[in-house]
């Protein structure tokens, strides 16, 4: 699918110097007990959990994020993935997504994002 060139510059997000900036490394699907679903949806259920998790321990939440990075095993999980995003993040942010080899052969996805907030 090609895109306009306007489709791609919207992908930068500036952050003013006044702000704090929170990396939330990447997310892997795994449970407390090292387990992942099988199923992608569940996956991406789990990884955005965890996303939440570690930004409510900063006191944010996912309208802070201002970029987010999406490492798929396979481009077929694409759309399980963006519905996910979504369901938690409906305002512009700067994305990234990589078609990638993960390091565990079960996991579909892993995703690391940026947060900004005001202190």
């Amino acid at each position: 699918m090609v895109r306009a060139v306007s489709e791609y510059l919207r992908g930068a997000s500036e952050v003013a110097h006044n702000r704090t900036l929170v990396l939330v490394g990447a997310q892997s699907p795994e449970d407390k007990n090292g387990k992942s679903s099988a199923d992608p949806g569940e996956q991406c259920v789990a990884v955005w959990t965890k996303i939440r998790d570690a930004l409510a321990e900063k006191n944010l939440q996912p309208r802070h994020i201002v970029a987010i990075d999406i490492d798929l095993a396979d481009r077929e999980f694409l759309e399980a993935a963006l519905a996910e995003q979504t369901r938690h993040v409906r305002h512009h942010v700067a994305r990234t997504v990589r078609v990638v080899g993960l390091i565990d052969p079960d996991w579909k996805l892993q995703v690391s994002v940026v947060a900004s907030v005001t202190r």
